[in-house]
């Protein structure tokens, strides 16, 4: 009975050994940051310092942070590459069965509004492989105009119908954590019409472990009060934090000297006129190191604050 009993305790002990062991590889797994914009998000004019790796930085090891940030990009072409917005070959093409190259004629489109949309621009992060219905394509861009051919050799050519939606790496890749970050390069109409498309990117996320940046640049008063009305505390206000705060958390952090010679007079009257401080900027738009540093650590603490990490 005892020897029994014993044999019954080891296995229950095993069983719920490798339970255990499946669930922390599960969730180690689950440790994935995606961040998702344009060239604030790539990290233009921070000579290496991004938001990612900043995050990175701080988050460990344990976690995969994938910067998936392109330069020029406006909503709709992000949309496209995330997957919420997915463009689309207006025509009925021939995709060669040998993996040749063939052009795509009129360029691709938006299925949220059949406007074109301009991936492969400055970056081809999380487009390849793509697919139309089941064929693995590679899409490419050359001297502006688009080209798709199948990563597979194919039985026979395969003939698309018209309208064939490209669906991309990035849009399979919806677990973990994600970071939007968009707006700045236009794409959309009203404040309204960036609330739609924003609310598509993250209905495809298939969840809401987002976090949600507005641009400290275009975005409007009332962009900014939409998108904090309907995503409340997973919004971060990258104007109102570069307008009264920023400058002030580079010198409490040490990433600018604290000798009265910060915040300077023009960062001063920058921050009274609505605008991001010189002293942490690369250009008009783009942050500098000091910038993308402060970035980083602002988004780590809200994730920090919504029990993401």
């Amino acid at each position: 009975m005892n020897l029994k009993l014993t044999k019954i305790h080891i296995l229950t002990y095993l069983i719920l050994l490798n339970i255990s062991c499946t669930h922390n590889d599960s969730t180690k797994t689950e440790k994935i940051l995606i961040d998702i914009g344009d060239s604030l998000t790539a990290g233009a004019g921070g000579d290496g310092t991004t938001m990612s790796n900043v995050t990175a930085k701080l988050l460990g090891p344990d976690w995969t942070v994938k910067n998936m940030g392109v330069g020029g990009e406006n909503t709709l072409t992000i949309g496209a590459r995330q997957g919420g917005l997915p463009m689309y070959i207006k025509e009925s093409i021939r995709i060669p069965k040998d993996g040749s190259k063939v052009a795509i004629p009129s360029g691709l489109y938006s299925s949220y509004n059949d406007k074109k949309v301009y991936p492969l621009l400055q970056g081809a992060a999380g487009i390849n492989p793509c697919y139309i219905d089941t064929i693995k394509c590679n899409l490419t861009r050359e001297q502006n105009k688009y080209y798709i051919n199948s990563m597979t050799s194919l039985d026979k050519d395969y003939i698309t119908r018209p309208k064939s939606k490209i669906i991309t790496a990035l849009s399979k890749q919806t677990k973990g954590i994600a970071t939007i970050f968009i707006g700045q390069n236009g794409g959309y109409d009203s404040p309204e019409d960036f609330m739609k498309q924003l609310d598509l990117i993250v209905k495809h996320k298939g969840d809401e472990n987002i976090i949600i940046i507005t641009s400290h640049g275009k975005a409007s008063k009332e962009l900014r009060e939409m998108v904090r009305k309907k995503y409340g505390r997973k919004h971060i206000d990258l104007k109102k934090y570069m307008t009264t705060k920023a400058i002030y958390d580079a010198i409490k952090f040490g990433l600018l000297p604290n000798n009265g010679q910060y915040p300077t007079a023009k960062d001063l009257n920058d921050m009274k006129n609505n605008k991001a401080p010189t002293s942490l900027l690369y250009d008009g738009i783009h942050f500098n190191a000091i910038g993308y540093e402060l970035l980083g650590r602002l988004r780590y603490q809200k994730g920090k604050e919504l029990g993401y990490w």
